[in-house]
């Protein structure tokens, strides 16, 4: 009987889970994203990842797989989070 699908969403950036690789989980039904293996002017950090507009556009992509595409990169920088890629 499949479970359920995990999707870990990290930042290279991280400074509190580190190394950033350890957030990652492993197994068939895991899929880990590094924002910035999408996006490498994404520079987000760990308290603001939940503001970044990148990692935003992945979570709907998870949530809505047949409607899924690709986020527009835009340059976020550290401490400030968001950004402008359009959801």
């Amino acid at each position: 009987m499949p479970g359920p699908s995990y999707t870990v969403i990290e930042t290279k950036y991280d400074t509190v889970v580190t190394p950033y690789t350890s957030a990652f989980l492993s197994g068939p039904d895991v899929t880990n994203i590094t924002l910035q293996e999408r996006c490498a002017g994404d520079l987000v950090d760990h308290v603001r990842i939940i503001y970044d507009a990148i990692a935003l556009h992945d979570v709907l992509n998870v949530l809505d797989p047949a409607h899924a595409n690709p986020p527009g990169c835009t340059l976020v920088l550290p401490a400030l989070g968001g950004g402008s890629a359009a959801l």
